[in-house]
């Protein structure tokens, strides 16, 4: 392919640094922590569906549908999902091996019961529930940060200092962080300058931006010109968006809890959309230079929505007003940072983790013996959704969240009702394409 080679040139002469090859890339092997996710997505979807009807009033309301919703696709789909894959993608990257197989069984069934114990807590008025299972996450949490950092330490300099690792290991700090504010949020026994809101926006922070966000973007680095078939654009500006990522997030939280949004959290958000303008620019000239498909499309169309609620921040910050009352910016916002940037992602994860044991001659054998596949082929790339869903996702997502901002306006059902469907229509369609590709891998396998 003819992109990949003018690339290489291109880039060399153009950043000064040394460009990383496609096939270098991580590896990873199917865990339950997978299989939960894939499966979370899918009650994720159920919900939604549920939700979008009970707003048109035509089932029965249920309280703790809402939250029920968010929870089950963050912690219980995302959260999953980084749980299996983070530990494999830092010990291929640092040259170590991977948890065991005992090790992960056991964080998975305390993750998954913990999350049990959480929501039953929540949505029947059960505080202590809720925090035991929301502690037991903090600790499972914890492990993650603590055999992130024992792999780092047990490797060379040379690969600790590659940025990848640091996204991988400030994420589930992050992540702490948040959890760990979510204490206050149900038992509210907290008291911070920033009051109840204050905690949420900062939870909200933590666990979006902080722990969602940074894992993916560090994974995306390196995976993402796997996806083109190409070679990532500048390793140079990879290095410079890190610091930017890593001083942005902190004030991120702790602006919102000191309720100094104008100067703390203002600061952040500087700080954190400079280092993400980095790293879609990066992203953009890999997948020019590339070999285009749907699963790429997908994951580059939605990295415009993660800033999507940092464009109304700073109205709310300094009391611009725009007309829409904060509650509706608020849904808004985290609608398009889920459903418009998080949720694509994880889709195109879920595919390429489904599809991960189908290519030949791609496995690696770890320091512990245990068996990894390539998470993505230098070839051949798995896709469901082509350019032109692609683009009728993201029309959704638009005028689904203008319609949230707009909702006492007569017209807005117009916008909501249509766009969900699509939405819903693309969600489940991508959920049977993962499922169809992973059948007819396990049918190869068993005719092999």
């Amino acid at each position: 392919m003819s992109g990949p080679t003018a690339q290489s040139s291109d880039t060399r002469h153009a950043t000064g640094d040394r460009v990383r090859r496609p096939d270098d890339g991580p590896s990873l092997s199917l865990t339950p922590f997978h299989a939960a996710g894939i499966g979370f997505l899918a009650v994720g979807l159920l919900l939604a569906l549920y939700q979008g009807l009970q707003e048109f009033g035509l089932v029965p309301a249920a309280s703790w549908i809402t939250w029920t919703h968010i929870h089950f696709v963050t912690v219980g789909a995302f959260t999953q999902l980084l749980f299996g894959t983070l530990p494999q993608l830092a010990a291929r990257k640092l040259g170590r091996p991977a948890p065991s197989s005992r090790t992960t069984g056991a964080v998975f069934l305390g993750l998954n019961g913990a999350l049990v114990l959480a929501w039953y807590g929540r949505a029947f008025g059960e505080p202590l529930w809720f925090e035991v299972g929301l502690a037991t996450i903090w600790l499972l949490t914890g492990w993650l940060f603590a055999a992130l950092v024992a792999m780092a330490r047990r490797s060379d300099g040379e690969r600790v200092r590659d940025p990848t690792v640091g996204f991988y290991l400030l994420s589930p700090l992050v992540y702490l962080l948040g959890l760990g504010l979510a204490f206050g949020l149900f038992s509210r026994s907290l008291d911070v300058p920033g009051g109840w809101l204050g905690l949420r926006e900062a939870h909200v922070h933590a666990n979006a931006w902080g722990f969602l966000g940074l894992a993916a973007i560090g994974t995306l680095y390196d995976l993402f010109p796997r996806l083109v078939d190409a070679e990532l654009y500048s390793q140079r500006l990879k290095r410079y968006s890190f610091p930017l990522f890593a001083l942005g997030i902190v004030p991120l939280v702790v602006g919102p809890v000191l309720d100094m949004g104008r100067t703390v959290t203002a600061t952040g958000l500087a700080l954190y959309a400079a280092g993400y303008l980095l790293y879609v620019y990066t992203l953009f000239r890999t997948y020019r230079a590339g070999t285009p498909n749907g699963t790429a499309l997908s994951v580059l169309a939605a990295q415009a929505w993660i800033l999507g609620p940092a464009g109304f921040a700073p109205f709310v910050l300094f009391g611009v007003p725009l007309g829409i009352p904060e509650p509706r910016l608020e849904t808004g916002a985290l609608h398009f940072f889920f459903l418009g940037w998080a949720l694509p992602i994880a889709l195109a994860g879920s595919l390429l983790v489904a599809r991960s044991l189908e290519w030949p001659g791609a496995s690696v054998r770890s320091d512990a013996g245990d068996h990894t596949r390539g998470l993505v082929p230098t070839a051949g790339v798995p896709s469901v959704v082509g350019t032109r869903t692609v683009l009728a996702w993201n029309l959704a997502v638009l005028v689904v969240g203008i319609g949230f901002f707009y909702q006492d306006q007569s017209w807005s059902a117009l916008l909501r009702g249509p766009g969900y469907a699509v939405l819903l229509g693309v969600w489940g369609y991508y959920l049977i394409g993962i499922v169809g590709h992973r059948r007819s891998v396990r049918t190869r396998t068993v005719a092999s």
